[in-house]
């Protein structure tokens, strides 16, 4: 099984919402047992890192991150184990539909009214085993039809362009997914 890690940015302005804003809201999810799906461990505030993970929901089998990587703010599902069996379709569905519910969280909390806009026309897609899936076109075009399929399900005939990052080669395998046109991503 493929691990995929799914990015959603944060739209300019707001941008990201600060440590002490997320902290207290990632403490309540776990307080209150917000995401059902997954056990929820701890909150760690990597702050100090430049352009790193900012804030990490630690879960037994993925994190959610408030992720500052590359300098483009966005929330994040890095997902690291979970029930064996399945396809990558199945995988990046089940990555794809956390990062959707932890977006619908962050963007309910009312602490957090109007500080949570994401931008609707871009994800980044990256799958974390280099050793399953390394940065190699026959990789990709796994990958790409994992993709294809997954959003097909979760989000019907969306206009979508799916293109392997080749910036780095030793980077783990990353693909930028775009809407077209008009169409735009169903976050909330």
């Amino acid at each position: 099984m493929l691990n995929f890690s799914i990015k959603a940015f944060f739209r300019e302005p707001p941008g990201a919402p600060t440590a002490d804003a997320i902290i207290p809201v990632f403490h309540g999810w776990i307080r209150d047992a917000r995401i059902a799906d997954d056990v929820l461990v701890d909150v760690a505030d990597y702050g100090h890192v430049e352009d790193g993970p900012g804030v990490l929901l630690v879960c037994h089998e993925g994190h959610y991150v408030i992720d500052h990587r590359a300098g483009k703010p966005g929330l994040a599902y890095h997902r690291k184990r979970g029930p064996a069996g399945g396809n990558a379709t199945a995988a990046f569905r089940v990555a794809l539909d956390r990062l959707w519910t932890a977006a619908e969280l962050l963007a309910a909390e009312p602490t957090l009214a109007g500080r949570i806009v994401f931008d609707k026309t871009v994800l980044c897609v990256r799958v974390i085993d280099r050793l399953r899936a390394p940065n190699e076109d026959g990789a990709f075009a796994e990958m790409n039809a994992a993709l294809a399929d997954g959003l097909r399900e979760r989000f019907g005939a969306l206009d979508v362009a799916v293109d392997r990052d080749t910036t780095d080669p030793r980077e783990p395998l990353t693909a930028w997914v775009r809407t077209r046109g008009n169409a735009q991503l169903p976050l909330p």
